[in-house]
C-alpha cells in the first residue's frame, strides 16, 4: 500500500518528502505507520469509496491527521509539535498531490478538522474515534465553491 504511494511520487516530490524527513526525523516513521492504518480503517469502513470526494474522504482526512498526531506522540510527548508537524505534513500532501481547486480546500479543510476533533477525543480508543468520525462524516456538509469551505469551521465538508 505505501509503496504505491512511493511509486507514484516523480523525483521532485519524492525529495520533497526526503527533505520533510529529515528535517523532522523523529516523525518520519510514525507518520508512514499512521498513514497505513488510516488507510486500512477507511478501507475497511467504506471501501473504496474513501478514495472519492466524499464523506467517507472526509472521514479518511480527519482520521489521518489524528492517527499522525497519535503516533508521533509516542515518539515525543510534545503535543503542540505533533500538531503542528500533522497539519505541515497533510497540508505539504495537498501541495505535491495534483487537485483542483475545490478538491484542495477540501482536503485542506477536512485535514483542519482532524486537529480541532484531536482535541475533543484525544483520550478516546482508536474504535472511539473511529466511531466519533462516522459520525461526523455523516453529518458532512457538501460543498460547490472554495469559498463555502470558511462557512463550517465545525464541519467536515464534501463535494460529491
Amino acid at each position: 500500500m505505501l509503496w504505491r504511494i512511493f511509486n507514484r511520487l516523480d523525483f521532485k516530490q519524492l525529495f520533497g518528502l526526503l527533505g520533510l524527513f529529515i528535517r523532522n526525523p523523529i516523525y518520519g516513521i510514525p507518520t508512514i505507520f499512521a498513514t497505513k492504518n488510516c488507510m486500512l480503517i477507511a478501507q475497511k469502513e467504506y471501501g473504496n469509496t474513501h478514495h472519492l470526494n466524499n464523506p467517507a474522504n472526509a472521514f479518511r482526512h480527519a482520521l489521518w491527521v489524528i492517527l499522525i498526531i497519535r503516533r508521533c506522540l509516542k515518539w515525543r510527548r510534545d503535543e503542540e509539535k505533533a500538531k503542528a508537524w500533522a497539519k505541515k505534513f497533510t497540508d505539504w500532501h495537498e501541495d505535491f498531490s495534483p487537485n483542483e481547486p475545490l478538491d484542495r480546500a477540501m482536503d485542506i479543510h477536512n485535514n483542519a478538522m482532524g486537529i480541532i476533533f484531536y482535541e475533543i477525543i484525544k483520550n478516546k480508543s482508536e474504535e472511539e474515534t473511529v466511531t466519533f468520525l462516522k459520525q461526523k462524516a455523516e453529518e458532512a456538509v457538501r460543498i460547490e465553491t472554495v469559498d463555502a469551505v470558511e462557512r463550517f469551521n465545525d464541519k467536515l465538508v464534501y463535494i460529491a
